[in-house]
């Protein structure tokens, strides 16, 4: 599958035996989710998918919890009680206070009070949604976040995923970290300011979980829409999450509805599907990866190749030309050597038919790039000059066994070869 498939660890799927059955039915990546669990459980959970994983780039995504906020107190009440509840002191009197995802619903008085507008019981821990709330005085990290933060860069985690950002300045601790950042689009002000963030991030997540709660529900399409376009605009991974087959947490097959919903996806442009409850507390983790991977299957047939966001540097020309090319003499194959894979994301961002093969000696940047569609990441020499490309390439591409000898195939990177620099470089070669 060219679509990647991104699993959430959990009770059920902590085991050896597990994560290789996970890796077996097709997942590319895998989430650990640091609202819950200790930092030695999730120590044995990476170094168990290291093991396993031997020389396949699988990446390891660390979630962190975010300034989630929760209630301190349980709240009980019926339509116009006035209830106690510790909120941000931020919040403006009137502004809607949604809890366990709407399970009940309030209007603030003050910080400390609320009336309630649809009443129930819920408990104490259960999370607080607060829409039209600025929140402004909560910090983008937690004391909690910034010591898990520390924990997941010694332990070598390939991505750091931060809850509930706001504003793409929310981003800027997690990236000084060195590992590439993941915001999560989970709130109404992310979504105000989406060109930012995508901007400053690595990669972007509908987190269509909190968002549908933030924002009214019949917007979440939408918003997911325009999110994925602006990703693969800005040639940056994008993650479809929450519920893509929550039925599979009890069931042994999703809905209609849920596979519509994942292939929906992949046509729209995501680069991975995650799977949470399903992988993490489901009944049938190992069916859901396959169920998913079936769905991936059908909707790249009729995947259509795209034109790309409209170039205005060499670099992002180079790749579209390479793209075209690579249709129009019918290539096996388009073959990038990369340090960072930044040109490797670009070509993806044109969802070309065939194979891109991104060749990269460094072991991290192949786990990396396991969360972007399309690629083959493969370990190779480092290439010095042209006559080592030009020679040694083609016993990288040929071990893959993805491209048949006589094939033509595409070559695109930097010239020179061996130094940095931007992709200035489009050539055609027979292997």
């Amino acid at each position: 599958m060219r679509t990647r498939i991104l699993a959430t660890l959990g009770p059920a799927t902590s085991s050896e035996t597990a994560i290789r059955a996970l890796l077996d039915a097709g997942v590319d990546a895998f989430r650990l989710n640091f609202s819950h669990g200790t930092h030695a459980e999730h120590g044995a959970s990476i170094a168990t998918i290291r093991r396993v994983a031997g020389a396949r780039p699988v990446a390891i995504v660390q979630d962190l919890a975010g300034p989630k906020l929760r209630l301190t107190r349980p709240v009980k009440g019926n339509p116009g009680d006035v209830v106690e509840i510790t909120l941000p002191a931020s919040v403006r009197p009137g502004d809607p206070v949604l809890l366990a995802d709407g399970m009940a619903q309030l209007q603030v008085i003050d910080a400390g009070h609320a009336r309630v507008v649809v009443g129930g019981e819920v408990a104490a821990g259960k999370g607080i949604n607060l829409p039209s709330s600025r929140l402004d005085d909560v910090p983008a990290l937690t004391a909690k976040d910034r010591d898990d933060l520390r924990f997941g860069v010694s332990q070598g985690v390939d991505w750091v995923a931060l809850s509930f950002v706001r504003r793409a300045s929310d981003l800027d601790e997690v990236r000084a970290s060195g590992t590439p950042t993941i915001a999560k689009f989970e709130k109404a002000q992310a979504v105000e300011h989406m060109a930012a963030i995508v901007d400053a991030a690595d990669a972007v997540m509908v987190a269509r979980g909190d968002l549908g709660v933030e924002i009214p529900i019949e917007r979440v399409p939408i918003v997911q829409k325009e999110l994925i376009a602006a990703a693969n605009r800005a040639a940056k991974p994008v993650i479809t999450a929450t519920q893509m087959l929550r039925s599979m947490v009890e069931s042994p097959l999703p809905t209609r509805a849920e596979a519509t919903d994942v292939a929906n996806a992949v046509l729209d442009g995501t680069d991975v599907v995650m799977l949470s409850e399903e992988t993490a507390i489901g009944r049938h983790p190992v069916e859901a990866v396959g169920v998913m991977r079936r769905i991936l299957g059908e909707a790249e047939h009729i995947l259509a190749p795209r034109a790309g966001a409209i170039a205005t540097d060499v670099a992002s020309m180079l790749a579209g030309a390479a793209c075209e090319m690579a249709a129009r003499v019918g290539a096996g194959a388009i073959v990038v050597p990369t340090r960072s894979g930044t040109t490797a994301r670009r070509l993806a961002s044109h969802r070309p038919r065939m194979p891109i093969l991104a060749l990269t000696p460094d072991e991290a940047v192949r786990r990396r790039l396991s969360l972007v569609w399309g690629l083959v990441a493969c370990p190779s020499p480092r290439f010095g000059d042209a006559g080592t490309v030009f020679t040694q390439y083609a016993d990288v591409v040929r071990a893959t066994g993805l491209v048949p000898a006589g094939t033509p195939v595409v070559f695109t990177g930097s010239w020179p070869f061996g130094g940095p620099g931007p992709t200035n470089l489009v050539h055609v070669m027979t292997l």
